[in-house]
């Protein structure tokens, strides 16, 4: 198991697809990779040119995959639930990024369409159809903790409806969209954002929650954080656009940050500076001056001063001192033909 410096595991990455399956074998394979990605679950996919894949992460406290298939039919009945092997019952946040999956739960049905988040529970018979190719993320939460972190009751009240990511709910969902896909490529950074990880899936459990309660201030500052981390290559962003995308006022979203060391402004240049040195670090390639735009400073100037003040060092110099990322990104096949 691969440690970070402080001695916590680092995430650990399993990677499922029916290109390794033996030629024929392809829909039993998927059938056992999704038992082993997700939980035991009858799959049928729709034709015998089935193609799927699974790149999945496992933390501490959750899991998170990016899921591209051609079209299937999933199902959980009762049996499935009482024969199971899981030690505990699951809650599942799907965010939809392409094709439509009909979710049927709790005697309702909806369709996951791009752009949507679904949420569906292990402890209760589910039916997954998928009439096309459809990729989503897949955000696995233990269900009991997930509700207490909420501060929400559980019940099957959210099960099986179509939720739109827009507002707060949509910065969360970027967040879960942007590390699943990253997850691979950079598995301490990973790592470090773990804890935030864990308070923003319950917040968005109690920002889509009927009568949803007041959230700590704690899942409130994380859900900030993750709109930052969403918008922060605008360079017009500021306080003023970070309370109306939260849907709060400034002094709500200043209050968030009192305690912390930072203002809310100053945590916005840190996430700025962060993210350049992850691609000075990882895009060894790509000039400063492009790094400086796509991080939100209006000048390589500023970008400079910035990163000099910060580091002790300039953005070339932090570059040139053998500093080196993760490996690169895996080109993933194309499902779809």
């Amino acid at each position: 198991m691969a440690m970070a410096q402080d001695g916590s595991a680092l995430p650990r990455l399993t990677s499922f697809s029916t290109r390794h399956a033996p030629q024929g074998d392809e829909v039993d394979y998927w059938r056992q990779a999704r038992r082993e990605a997700y939980v035991s679950v009858r799959t049928d996919p729709v034709d015998s040119t089935f193609k799927g894949e699974i790149s999945l992460g496992r933390y501490t406290d959750f899991r998170l995959s990016t899921k591209r298939a051609r079209p299937e039919e999933v199902r959980r009945s009762a049996c499935d639930i009482a024969q199971g092997r899981e030690d505990e019952d699951f809650l599942y946040l799907v965010f939809q990024l392409s094709g439509n999956l009909l979710v049927e739960q709790a005697g309702r049905r909806t369709l996951a369409t791009p752009g949507s988040l679904v949420i569906y529970d292990s402890a209760e018979p589910f039916y997954l159809t998928a009439k096309e190719y459809y990729e989503q993320v897949v955000l696995e939460l233990p269900a009991d903790n997930a509700f207490a972190l909420a501060g929400v009751s559980r019940s099957n009240d959210l099960l099986a409806r179509t939720y739109d990511c827009g507002g707060a709910a949509g910065a969360v969902a970027a967040f879960f969209v942007h590390l699943a896909q990253r997850q691979d490529r950079d598995r301490l950074g990973a790592h470090r954002l773990e804890p935030q990880a864990t308070a923003l899936g319950a917040s968005l459990i109690g920002l889509v929650a009927p009568g949803q309660r007041a959230l700590p201030e704690s899942l409130r500052r994380a859900e900030a954080l993750a709109y930052m981390r969403t918008h922060l290559a605008d360079p017009d962003l500021d306080a003023e656009g970070i309370a109306a995308g939260l849907h709060v006022s400034r002094r709500t979203l200043f209050r968030l940050f009192e305690g912390t060391g930072e203002s809310a402004m100053t945590r916005l240049r840190s996430l700025r500076l962060e993210r350049a040195r992850l691609m000075l670090r990882t895009q060894p390639g790509k000039q400063i001056s492009t790094i400086a735009l796509e991080t939100g400073f209006s000048s390589s100037v500023q970008f400079y001063r910035a990163f000099r003040a910060a580091m002790g060092m300039t953005p070339s110099e932090y570059r040139e001192a053998g500093i080196t990322g993760g490996p690169a990104a895996p080109v993933l096949p194309d499902l779809k033909t």
